[in-house]
């Protein structure tokens, strides 16, 4: 969708990037009303949706890699331009995302109930917090971070490739898991998520460099 958009001129680049997000809202805010209503666990929720994802990409680009022409360039800054000719730009996004989810979770009344339904769903009911929409919106807002790092995914790639990002999720798990993230809900912060991924991102980049075979990485 990018590529195609991007090939009508400067000025489509806005709009594929939005449509883009747009599709990724449309996702969350599906799966977060199957977790909110179906008496399944959110996990197997989740692999479906990215399932019937990755298969639309496959179908919608006929499994063909799609490079960006040199309109692009200002969609291929997002993954490889720098501030200042300092800071990489994902390191910059990563850190207001970093700093908006944690006033989120951290400070306001919102995170205070996800960490509430988390810990005990049937108290947080009894509470008087509407479970429903609190899932919805939560689900969405992850959605639309996936759909910011396929952005930034993309533009490093310089091409949008539909298989690209198999097993990303699996790295995401990791990381999280690094610093006792709960499958279940009710613990985990944001500080230590971070900690976690430099840690596993380091740890990576190690093994890269002294030349271990990726097969013996995981």
């Amino acid at each position: 969708m990018l590529v195609r958009a991007s090939g009508l001129g400067p000025g489509a680049l806005p709009l594929a990037i939005l449509a883009g997000l747009g599709v990724a809202v449309v996702f969350g805010a599906a799966t977060g009303l199957c977790a909110a209503t179906m008496k399944m666990p959110p996990f197997i929720i989740t692999l479906a949706t990215m399932l019937i994802a990755r298969g639309a990409a496959l179908r919608f680009n006929e499994d063909v890699r799609w490079r960006f022409p040199t309109v692009s360039r200002r969609f291929l800054a997002i993954g490889n331009g720098r501030l200042f000719d300092l800071i990489p730009v994902p390191i910059l996004i990563m850190l207001v995302i970093f700093v908006l989810t944690t006033i989120l979770l951290h400070f306001t009344i919102f995170g205070q109930h996800l960490y509430g339904i988390g810990g005990n769903r049937e108290a947080a009911r009894l509470s008087g917090i509407p479970l429903k929409r609190e899932t919805v919106i939560v689900y969405i807002i992850c959605s639309l971070l996936a759909g910011i790092a396929g952005l930034i995914h993309t533009s490093q790639l310089y091409s949008a490739e539909p298989a690209s990002g198999y097993g990303f999720e699996l790295n995401a798990i990791r990381r999280g898991r690094r610093r006792r993230t709960s499958f279940t809900g009710g613990i985990g912060a944001m500080p230590g998520t971070l900690i976690g991924a430099i840690i596993i991102g380091i740890l990576d980049k190690g093994l890269n460099q002294a030349g271990v075979h990726f097969s013996l990485q995981s």
